[in-house]
């Protein structure tokens, strides 16, 4: 059993999910801390599943489920059912973590056992920049 899941649900992310894995390759973890990658492709009909396999040979801990029914919720349902850990943390594959998260996420896991969530915030990087007035409905 690992001790913490990180779960990525994808569709079509064969171009976003680079990124995130990097980011996740780099992640400061004390060295006792075992830790998997579950990606669920929810149906993706790019080359998505191609390039998880090819990610596996080089990193055994990440893993790939396919869910073939379309939508969020399908996905964390599979998600659910597949972890390997009493806890886990959820990422979209267009979120880059902050290089500390998944240590600080397991931290405060094991120091509020009664939590049954936690968020934390989130930094957009957009393609573009947003439309004028955007700002007030930014939090």
């Amino acid at each position: 059993m690992t001790d913490f899941s990180v779960v990525i649900c994808t569709y079509n992310g064969e171009h976003r999910l680079p990124l995130l894995l990097d980011c996740l390759r780099s992640q400061q973890v004390s060295s006792s801390l075992t830790w998997e990658i579950l990606i669920v492709d929810n149906n993706s009909r790019d080359q998505t599943a191609c390039y998880i396999l090819t990610q596996q040979q080089h990193w055994p801990s990440l893993r790939y489920v396919f869910e073939p029914r379309q939508g969020l919720a399908h996905a964390r349902r599979c998600d659910i059912k597949n972890i390997t850990s009493p806890l886990a943390g959820f990422l979209d594959d267009d979120i880059l973590p902050a290089h500390d998260w998944l240590q600080r996420a397991y931290e405060f896991g094991q120091a509020h056992s009664q939590a049954g969530a936690h968020g934390s915030a989130i930094e957009g990087q957009s393609e573009s920049y947003p439309p004028q007035g955007f700002e007030r409905n930014a939090s």
